[in-house]
Order: structure tokens, then C-alpha cells, then sequence
């Protein structure tokens, strides 16, 4: 039988609460739901106040579900659930979290980066499962309540945990980094995903190098040799302790150096040099840019004192993260197509990687919506993309977004344009144009709705096999 998360005593005690009826106690936790409807039997509620709802008004929800218990700021005397009063909800998921990792005695690996968290972070711990019992946050559970939620959710027997970091401002990592503690600390790549909160580069890296100071003592720094940055970062993370810096990336001095990625049908096949031994192994992405994370990750299995060659084999089976470049081939309204589903979200880097990952086998159709977050290089980076897609020179780009909407002047005239005005336009606009053999990449960022055309065309679609595409419609626990 496995052992509950949270006994009720302990709970009282890591989060500093109060039973609301001491008659009423809770029983034994084994998950933590921000959302009532996710709720289920053996979960604690957190009753937490949103800018646009009240966790509070969802305690009989929560109750209804089949939760253990409540933690809130106001308790509700018509709710037949245990109730534990604290000052603050999030605040004492935060007591929660730290309290799980102090009694941790496992290893924990901290991911950050502009691009490329939340795929490093899924291959980091596939390939850990065949070494120990894993912990990883779900889906991009990075911000201020995802971190708490899955350190919270640590099983103390766990032999490691992979924490994914991600950040809108300064200072926020490093309040994130105070509550994981790494052992280890990967920062993938420092771009312009961020540029409407920063003024430049510079205070992105800055912000993203706080990971370091969580840093324990004599821990190891991996970095993106490739990076503009690199030598900034690693010097950061010496200051701040780090007893070993491991370099990846394209560039012959680093110490996981990507040769080749060479793409095929299901995947690609990728060559790299480690300290001089030299190996092969598949992956099922597609991409440049996710071989070279894929060596940050196997740096992570070095550091961990793990065999690099294992872990390596065992990234053959680790799926594509929906919405990250999954490929689907099936039929869509009577036509033969392969739909690469990459709509999870989008910057100017990784629409950059994703663009140079199908120059092979360009796509006919592209369906992008703009890009969030940009603040003063919104319209900079939009028109930049343009030169790229005439480099792939599709037959048809639908448009979504404002942004993009304005950056289409930029494409060259062989290629048909679409402003489509809506979400339901687009797919209009789609079914019109699609034909048999067509090619049709999705992309955008999370808010800008491209996911949801990628839903409309699965709605309709026969699929003959499936590498990661389905709904992912986020949530408020992802940062950037």
C-alpha cells in the first residue's frame, strides 16, 4: 500500500493551519487540486483567490468530488468536507512545498531557460524512471503556485524530482529556487520570450541565472555552450557555488557535443561526442533544438554519477510533449495529411527551431498565431518570421492575431495569405483550402488560440497513428 503524501497532523503542522472542526479531521492526502473539478478522492483543495474567481466558492464542489479535505482562508460551515483555516491559501501551499523538500532526501534537478523547459524537463524524467523512483511537475507546473503544488507533491521515498522553473519578472526564480533547492541546474537557452517584461537579453539571463542562487552547495551548473550568455552564466553560478559547470551544445569545446541530428520518418537519429566517447541515439522529435536539449538532459544523468549510454537508449521511448511538434498522419475532410501539431506556444526562437526542423519536408499549409509577450519587438520579431517561412515556401499561411495579421506583407507572392479574424475562421478558411497530401503545421503562443484550430481539425480528423497531438489548453501554473 502506498504511503499517503500527508498524514492529517502533518498537514496541520507544514502548513500552519487549523482545523475549522476539530470533531472533523482530515483523512490521508495523496494529491493537491487547485481546481475543484479536478478533484478526486484523497485530494486536498486549495481554496485559492484568482483575479477572476474564489477558490472559496468552490469548497462544496471540492467536497462533492471526493476530496480529503480544504485549505482555505474562510471556511464554509455548509460544506461536509474538513476544513483547515490558514492566514494566506497560497502561502501555506508554499509551507507545504518546503516542508516536503526538507524531508527529500533524494536528488533534485531545477530546469529553467527561455525555450525547451517543459520538453527537457519530460525527458529528464523518463529516463530517470529507469533508475529510481521520479517526481517531475506536471504539465508546466513553473510559476509560483505550480512549484509549490509539485514539491508539495514529493514523495519522500522519491530518489529524484525534476523541477521546472519559469519566471514573467525578476526575482520570481529566485523565490522558486529557494523552494526547490537543486542539486543540479539547467538552464537551456536564454531568448526573447520575454521582451514584454525586460528591457534586453541581458536582464532576461539575469533573471534566469537567480536559479543559481538555490543552488546547494557544491552543486553543478549546465549550460548551453551555444549561448551568447554562456560565459555570463557560468561565472554567475560560480560566484554562487557551484562546484561543476557542464557545457553542452554544438560549439567542439563543449563537453556534450551535438555532431549531428540526423531526421527521418519517425524521428531523428542523433550523434554526439561526450569526453571523448562517442555515441548515437534516437528520439522521436524532430529538431536541432531538441537534440542539443536532449544533451543537456543526458549532462543531468552525468552529474546524477548515472550511466550516460542507458539513459540515452531510454530517451528512444519518450514520447512528444503535446502541442510540442507531434506529428499525426490521417485524414481530414476526405484528404491524406500530416498535421504537425506544434500549438502549445511560441517565440521567436522556437518558431525559428521549429521552421528549421521541416526544411526537409516543408509544410503546404501554416497556421500561425501571434506571438504573446513581445512588449516593444512585437512587430520586429513578427515581420522577422516571414523571410523564414518564404524559406519554406508553403502554399497557404492562415493568420491569427493582430501581429501576425500585419507581418504578412512580408511574404512573397507565390504564397496565398489569410488574415483570418477569428479562431472559426481559420478553420473555415482551412477546410476550404485543404488538399489531398497537404502538409499542416500549427503554431502560436498559448493565448493566441492556435491550439484551439488544432482542435477543430482533430474534431475531424481519422487519425492513422499518433505521436502527441491532443487538447492542451494550459493553465495559470505556467510561467515563461
Amino acid at each position: 500500500m502506498t504511503a499517503p503524501l500527508w498524514t492529517c497532523d502533518d498537514l496541520l503542522a507544514g502548513c500552519g493551519g487549523a482545523l475549522f472542526d476539530p470533531a472533523f479531521g482530515c483523512g490521508p492526502i495523496s494529491g493537491i487540486e487547485i481546481d475543484s473539478r479536478n478533484c478526486k478522492s484523497g485530494d486536498l483543495f486549495v481554496a485559492l483567490v484568482g483575479d477572476m474567481q474564489d477558490g472559496h466558492d468552490f469548497i462544496t464542489k471540492a467536497a462533492e468530488a471526493g476530496a480529503a479535505g480544504c485549505l482555505v482562508r474562510r471556511p464554509n460551515s455548509d460544506a461536509a468536507i474538513a476544513q483547515i483555516i490558514v492566514d494566506d491559501p497560497l502561502g501555506a501551499l508554499a509551507r507545504l512545498g518546503r516542508t516536503s523538500r526538507s524531508r527529500f532526501a533524494g536528488k533534485m534537478v531545477g530546469i529553467t531557460g527561455s525555450v525547451g523547459k517543459t520538453g527537457s524537463k519530460d525527458m529528464l524524467a523518463h529516463a530517470l524512471t529507469a533508475f529510481g523512483k521520479t517526481h517531475a511537475s506536471q504539465r508546466s507546473f513553473n510559476n509560483h503556485i505550480g512549484v509549490p503544488i509539485t514539491l508539495a507533491t514529493l514523495a519522500a521515498d522519491c530518489d529524484f524530482a525534476v523541477q521546472e522553473m519559469g519566471m514573467n519578472a525578476a526575482g520570481e526564480i529566485a523565490a522558486l529556487t529557494a523552494l526547490a533547492r537543486p542539486d543540479i541546474a539547467l538552464i537551456t537557452r536564454i531568448a526573447s520570450s520575454h521582451g514584454g517584461f525586460f528591457d534586453s537579453l541581458d536582464d532576461i539571463a539575469k533573471a534566469k541565472a537567480e536559479i543559481f542562487e538555490g543552488l546547494n552547495a557544491g552543486g553543478t551548473a549546465i549550460l548551453n555552450i551555444d549561448d551568447p550568455f554562456y560565459d555570463q552564466l557560468a561565472s554567475t553560478a560560480t560566484k554562487a557555488g557551484a562546484g561543476r559547470i557542464i557545457s553542452f551544445g554544438r560549439k567542439d569545446d563543449a563537453e556534450f557535443c551535438l555532431l549531428e541530428a540526423r531526421q527521418h520518418e519517425d524521428g531523428m537519429t542523433v550523434h554526439a561526442e561526450i569526453a571523448g566517447h562517442e555515441l548515437r541515439f534516437e528520439m522521436q522529435m524532430h529538431g536541432t533544438h531538441w537534440a542539443q536539449n536532449a544533451l543537456g538532459v543526458l549532462a543531468c544523468i552525468d552529474a546524477l554519477g548515472l550511466p550516460v549510454d542507458e539513459a540515452a537508449a531510454r530517451l528512444a521511448s519518450c514520447p512528444i510533449p503535446k502541442g510540442r511538434g507531434g506529428r499525426l498522419s490521417g485524414r481530414y475532410h476526405d484528404c491524406k495529411i500530416t498535421l504537425i501539431d506544434d500549438s502549445y506556444n511560441a517565440s521567436p526562437a522556437s518558431m525559428a527551431a521549429a521552421f528549421a526542423s521541416m526544411t526537409a519536408t516543408p509544410p503546404t499549409i501554416m497556421i500561425l498565431s501571434e506571438m504573446r509577450e513581445l512588449g516593444d519587438a512585437t512587430a520586429t520579431e513578427h515581420a522577422a518570421l516571414m523571410s523564414k517561412i518564404n524559406g519554406l515556401s508553403p502554399r497557404l499561411v492562415i493568420a491569427l492575431g493582430s501581429a501576425m495579421h500585419d507581418a504578412l506583407d512580408g511574404l512573397d507572392d507565390a504564397i496565398a495569405a489569410i488574415a483570418a479574424p477569428d479562431t472559426a475562421a481559420a478553420v473555415q478558411n482551412l477546410e476550404d483550402a485543404v488538399e489531398d497530401g497537404d502538409i499542416i503545421f500549427v503554431k502560436g503562443s498559448l493565448g493566441s488560440g492556435s491550439w484551439r484550430v488544432r482542435d477543430a481539425i482533430l474534431a475531424n480528423f481519422d487519425a492513422e497513428s499518433s505521436t502527441g497531438a491532443s487538447s492542451q489548453n494550459g493553465g495559470n501554473s505556467h510561467a515563461a
